[in-house]
């Protein structure tokens, strides 16, 4: 077990959010090569269950409800992940939903999410997802020659059809309307793939995710991400029905000071914390870190022998807290310090110091973050919440 130092002890007794990245599943249909969870190195599902067992999913409901009591928390989030989800059976991911609604929302403000390729999406699948309240998140990185550079499946067919197809099912019948996550591709064209989702498919709600690579491994170019974002907010701004890219509407939230964007509103000091919990029942922090070094070696705390209090008081969360609240030392004189932190966690990581690094992707939020503002004081948006240096 790791060691930590009373400097990188953090008080989690101000919590009032909690965020659960459940893996139900631990197997996928595709086989997406920037797939942090299957391919950025560490094996470890291949030891774990395929799908949760429903006694795993009481057992945390029951840690959940008396944590939730221990910490007067006001709102659990419960985003049900993979691998794929709805690999597994229908009547048993209906009874998962009712175990977790039936106990938790009772006694917190209780959100469910699904993020799914959307392959398997059917007519049951939505009527299991309205009957709980899923907002339901659909895995599409743009038109087919997008999507096919990355989302294949195991024989190496694409993806792109069957996604489409279940999209299109979920606009047409789900009670909130889906989310698109696309991750941006350097070599992508943004006014193709904003151009698709809006115009072809008939997108509202969409978000843009950076990949999930750090020091040791990135070798593209941190500006082209960033002009890929720019083109994006342009088209978004400019487009003549209301629109919503969550990477911008964040960005923009903070800009008014209601958060750091890049963990979402609000998600930010000592109010918010995310657990992940696999499909064995065993919790650990944000396991984006697989995709790094830092992630190498660590064991998940079991749900079975342990509360969720004795869990949180692992090292590596109260290190992973710190960091996480702690901007890197480059960053000391930069103006956008206080938004966004130095950036994602996962994005700052070095083998060789740690958290200590501005983001892989700074260069090009920089340009970003600099674009945005400087439209927002052409059109004379109010900015008194926003230093001068900044524009």
């Amino acid at each position: 077990m790791r060691s930590v130092g009373d400097r990188s002890r953090v008080s989690f007794r101000e919590l009032q959010s909690l965020e659960v990245v459940l893996k139900i599943t631990e197997r996928c249909n595709l086989n997406c090569d920037y797939c942090y969870f299957f391919n950025a190195g560490d094996d470890s599902y291949k030891g774990h269950a395929a799908f949760i067992s429903n006694d795993t999913v009481a057992l945390l409901v029951q840690r959940l409800r008396q944590f939730s009591r221990e910490y007067e928390l006001q709102r659990i989030a419960i985003h049900l992940h993979g691998g794929e989800p709805l690999l597994m059976p229908k009547a048993q991911f209906d009874g998962i939903c009712e175990e977790i609604r039936s106990n938790l929302a009772p006694v917190v403000d209780l959100s469910m999410t699904i993020q799914t390729n959307g392959m398997l999406i059917d007519l049951e699948w939505i009527e299991i997802f309205n009957r709980h309240g899923l907002q339901v998140g659909v895995s599409l990185d743009g038109a087919q020659a997008h999507n096919d550079a990355h989302r294949l499946d195991h024989h190496g067919r694409s993806s792109y059809d069957a996604t489409v197809r279940g999209l299109a099912l979920c606009q047409e019948h789900l009670h909130q309307p889906p989310v698109i996550l696309a991750v941006i591709g350097e070599e992508f064209d943004p006014g193709k793939i904003y151009g698709h989702f809006r115009n072809d498919l008939n997108a509202e709600h969409l978000d843009f995710l950076l990949p999930h690579q750090n020091h040791d491994n990135f070798r593209g170019d941190a500006e082209a991400y960033g002009e890929f974002l720019i083109k994006v907010f342009d088209m978004m701004v400019n487009d003549e029905e209301s629109v919503s890219v969550r990477f911008i509407d964040h960005f923009l939230a903070r800009i008014y000071g209601q958060g750091n964007f890049l963990f979402g509103n609000g998600r930010e000091g000592s109010e918010y914390l995310l657990i992940t919990v696999s499909s064995d029942g065993g919790v650990g922090p944000d396991d984006t870190l697989r995709s790094t070094k830092y992630w190498s070696g660590y064991e998940y705390r079991d749900l079975k022998s342990s509360s969720l209090e004795e869990i949180i008081q692992d090292p590596l969360f109260h290190e992973f807290e710190h960091f996480k609240k702690t901007p890197a030392s480059a960053c000391s004189d930069c103006c956008w310090r206080d938004v966004c932190g130095s950036g994602q966690p996962v994005h700052r990581y070095a083998s060789s110091n740690g958290f200590d690094n501005p983001s892989v992707y700074c260069q090009g939020l920089d340009r970003f973050y600099t674009h945005v503002l400087r439209y927002l004081a052409l059109h004379g948006e109010p900015l008194e919440k926003v230093g001068a240096d900044l524009i």
